[in-house]
């Protein structure tokens, strides 16, 4: 078996794993794919088109899935190493220049190379078809996520072509997008049309629906009960099916119902451990819950287990921001934004972030910035931005933004609009809008570190909290 060693990592080349100081990182099929194109030959300049080719044969797939796996790949080892392994050069691709030294299982390692020193890599065997190798690469990495997940001794495959399917789905379903869900939902229909009995299927169209539902892509309610109708037929088939647990959690998540949802979730983690979504899905829990320290470490796990999640990114800097982890919470949304630059709420939170350090000229240059993505942004903003300017004693701006915050009520987060209100010393008013939110609303408001200044105010801490 072909390992690839430079500085702390060992890269399996046949399992498609990355190590670091002997420890597995927690990297996509895709991902440690990418760096294995470059890792295979050292010192080179591999164009763009080249990597797209060979890492996606099946198509369909733009640049900028290139540069996610570039940018986690970098950001991972870093973590772990201070050397410089993937190059970029602008308008020409990317080239691998760490040192590395080839090894086989048996084999003594050989002493050090430069990387442009090093021998051709070999030949791999390919599959006839393209289709054919991106199932074996994905099968082959996931291990047949279900069955790798869960850890039983369940060794049974679905039919060839259903695996296949399976495999294309689950790739699609990685990527958390709209058209990718809806994508994998399509492959996951065939896989139980081919394996009618076999639990996976099931399990899989409720994880994708579940995910339609959370994020809010079709129509949340017809998600949901469908995510519940595939996952009461995954768990008839197999009890121990841990992403249909997963699933049902996140729907008593959606209706509030935390008890039962906390009960689901811990169940779905303890059978299936590595289901970054089980995970998210209990962080978000226990932030609900007004524990921002377990939130966040189970974001952390779930960050770990799907580093291309944007969505766990975003999660995992909030609930960053709320345990008072400053630095972290900006690193956390700047990657989140880097994975989809259409998420622009994570700027409020970098802003947040950089207030709380004390710079507050960065925070409001951050919230202006946010303020001008979109339509709805600039009453959000200028809730921020009331807030921040009457902190700093620069009450005619304050007033001026918290106008344009009143403007239109609906965009605008009922916390950030009671920090404004409290922070001009309009007491009244912060508490007349607190009256109107709900349990979650008060939950975030007395997590975030502004509520830190309110605290000896006992008026604050009486608030009534009835529901919205």
């Amino acid at each position: 078996m072909e390992r690839l060693i430079f500085g702390p990592f060992e890269l399996d080349v046949e399992r498609l794993v990355l190590s670091a100081d002997g420890i597995q990182l927690a990297l996509g099929p895709k991902v440690v794919e990418t760096l294995l194109a470059l890792a295979e030959r050292p010192g080179e300049i591999l164009a763009k088109s080249e990597l797209l080719a060979r890492i996606w044969p099946e198509g369909f797939i733009e640049e900028a899935s290139l540069s996610q796996n570039v940018y986690v790949l970098r950001k991972t080892m870093r973590a772990h190493w201070d050397g410089e392994v993937i190059e970029t050069l602008p308008r020409r691709g990317y080239r691998f220049v760490a040192p590395i030294v080839p090894r086989v299982a048996e084999g003594v390692p050989l002493a050090p190379l430069p990387a442009a020193a090093l021998p051709a890599p070999r030949q791999r065997r390919w599959l006839p078809s393209a289709v054919a190798l991106f199932a074996a690469l994905v099968l082959g990495a996931l291990g047949l996520r279900a069955i790798a997940l869960r850890g039983d001794a369940q060794t049974r495959l679905l039919p060839p072509n259903a695996q296949r399917l399976y495999a294309l789905g689950r790739y699609y379903w990685n990527e958390r997008s709209q058209t990718s869900l809806l994508r994998s939902l399509s492959y996951f229909h065939r896989v139980v049309t081919l394996a009618p009995r076999d639990p996976r299927g099931y399990e899989a169209l409720a994880s994708a629906e579940a995910m339609m539902g959370d994020y809010g892509y079709g129509a949340p309610s017809l998600d949901f009960a469908a995510a519940g109708l595939y996952a009461k037929k995954a768990i008839a088939l197999d009890p121990s099916a841990g992403e249909a647990y997963a699933a049902l959690g996140a729907i008593a998540l959606d209706r509030r119902h935390f008890q039962s949802a906390n009960r689901l979730l811990e169940r779905a983690v303890r059978l299936t451990p590595k289901d970054a979504p089980a995970r998210e899905w209990l962080g978000i829990l226990r932030l609900n819950d007004g524990d921002a320290a377990a939130g966040y470490r189970d974001l952390r796990v779930a960050a770990r287990l799907d580093p291309l999640s944007t969505a766990t990114t975003a999660w995992l800097a909030q609930a960053a921001y709320f345990d008072r982890h400053f630095h972290q919470a900006i690193a956390y949304a700047h990657q989140a934004l880097d994975l989809d630059p259409h998420g622009f709420d994570n700027l409020t939170t970098v802003g947040l972030a950089q207030e709380a350090l004390g710079k507050n000229h960065r925070a409001a240059v951050t919230f202006e910035a946010f303020s001008k993505r979109c339509a709805s942004c600039r009453n959000e903003g200028a809730a921020l931005l009331a807030d921040l300017y009457a902190r700093e004693g620069k009450r005619t701006l304050a007033r001026h933004e918290l106008a344009l915050a009143r403007a239109d009520v609906h965009d605008v987060g009922r916390d950030d609009l009671a920090f404004a209100f409290a922070a001009l010393g309009k007491r009244g008013s912060a508490l007349a809008v607190l009256a109107h939110a709900g349990t979650a609303t008060h939950l975030a408001f007395e997590m975030d570190p502004r509520f830190d200044t309110l605290r000896g105010f006992p008026l604050y801490r009486s608030a009534p909290r009835v529901s919205s």
